[in-house]
């Protein structure tokens, strides 16, 4: 594997993890290697929304993703589960970040410098002025908008406002899922948000009314701090004769503006969300809130300087399974991490014992969060991210606990779980889960 090789993961979607699929740990496709033909069939029951894909290889992502190497995918149909939607028109919105140029003199000091740029539908806003790009809406006209966090490491909390107000979002789906989605009972609701958190790799689907005649609008993402590794982190010296040192300059997330938006008579019709003549299947299956777990099992978040004496040594990431032995992902050990069986439902419980943020993802599934401590409020519905703030140093750890949906046989194989933060999977915060076909009875 190097930069140049390639392949591609279809992020959120119940596909299986074979190769020509989404089989992301031994698909690799050089340079100069014949077309390779990805053939992928949507599930019936696969909860309509936004996914997205992008490439998967181990070491090199974050380069890729920063090269710009996304894109949105739409399973259409969501209509079905949200009629409100119905009709209105619907924007999509694939958010990247890049890496910075080289800080000129009065740069270097400046404290909300951030440590990526951002593009919106390629449209950078770069630093340090920040021009934003143009959206245009019918004045008051409400959208559907559909917005991935494509970035490689960056995190958004997303807020519109008019004026000095903040505009209120109704929230419709997180990671592709309509809320509330996926069989019997479950019902739709419409929670109002003043701002849309967004950790790397995920998505958000939210009813948005563009400002009044004669007022200008600005889309901005808020800023979002990260932990002691970010920039207000503490100050090392490795002895007095030595500069000082300041650890996180890699995770610097300051507010900015991303986007204009602006009223027009004249603004371009988007296409409207139409009534599908077929449509995803809601699943029959039994809720997974309502399933007991088969087994429960503790993970935990961890990193370490590769020389501790070091403060500038690279830095190794770790997801671990409580019990044993901290080690970064090894791309050659065909042996997986973790083994369960088609049809089995568990509960993972995970810990960040880092100070520093980290993101959960899982290919192939979605999951329902069921207990947390020190993550704040999530909604209750199907993801395939969980994000975990940073411990402060002191007292419990951040801690999620996630229904992991083992049932579907579309799933049997081997497929990765790692955090999102494309840095931390390519510096080996990544294991791997085997599901075995289930057994005969």
């Amino acid at each position: 594997m190097n930069l140049a090789s390639t392949n591609l993961h279809f992020h959120g979607l119940s596909v299986p993890p074979v190769c020509h699929q989404d089989e992301t740990l031994n698909t690799v496709i050089q340079p100069g290697d014949p077309a390779f033909e990805y053939r992928i069939q949507i599930p019936k029951n696969q909860p309509p929304g936004l996914y997205w894909y992008h490439p998967h290889i181990h070491g090199f992502t974050e380069e890729q993703l920063l090269g710009g190497a996304s894109g949105a995918l739409i399973v259409e149909g969501i209509e079905q589960a949200v009629p409100r939607v119905a009709e209105l028109p619907e924007r999509v919105f694939v958010i990247r970040d890049e890496k910075m140029p080289e800080p000129s003199e009065s740069e270097k000091n400046d404290p909300n410098r951030p440590t990526k740029q951002l593009s919106i539908n390629y449209i950078p806003v770069p630093y340090p002025k920040y021009p934003p790009a143009v959206i245009k809406m019918k004045p008051s006209e409400r959208q559907l908008w559909r917005v991935v966090n494509a970035s490689a490491d960056t995190y958004l909390d997303l807020m519109l406002v008019y004026g000095a107000k903040r505009q209120s979002l109704g929230l419709v789906a997180l990671d592709g899922v309509p809320l509330h989605y996926g069989g019997p009972g479950a019902k739709d609701y419409a929670p109002e948000r003043s701002d849309i958190f967004l950790p790397p790799g995920s998505r958000a689907e939210f009813v948005v009314t563009g400002p009044p005649p004669g007022v200008e609008g600005l889309l901005v993402t808020n800023g979002v701090f990260r932990g002691a590794g970010d920039d207000t982190g503490p100050v090392v010296k490795k002895n007095p004769n030595q500069p000082a040192l300041r650890l996180g300059l890699d995770d610097v997330d300051p507010r900015r503006p991303l986007a204009s938006v602006i009223p027009s008579d004249d603004a371009p019709t988007s296409l409207p969300i139409e009534w599908a003549s077929s449509h995803p299947a809601a699943s029959s299956a039994p809720l997974l809130s309502s399933l007991r777990p088969i087994r429960k099992r503790e993970f935990y978040f961890s990193e370490k300087l590769a020389h501790p004496d070091d403060p500038t040594s690279p830095t190794l990431f770790f997801i671990t399974e409580e019990g044993r032995t901290p080690a970064v992902f090894d791309p050659h050990n065909p042996e997986p991490n973790i083994t369960v069986h088609e049809g089995d439902v568990e509960d993972w419980t995970i810990e960040n014992r880092s100070q520093e943020s980290h993101v959960f993802h899982v290919h192939q599934l979605h999951f329902l969060i069921v207990g947390s401590q020190g993550i704040g409020w999530q909604e209750p519905t199907l993801r395939d991210t969980a994000n975990l703030p940073a411990w402060i140093g002191f007292g419990r750890y951040p801690t999620v606990t996630l229904r992991m949906d083992f049932r579907d046989p579309q799933i049997v194989g081997t497929f990765p779980f790692h955090c999102h933060i494309a840095q931390h999977s390519d510096g080996g915060m990544m294991g791997t889960v085997r599901v075995e076909p289930a057994e005969k009875k």
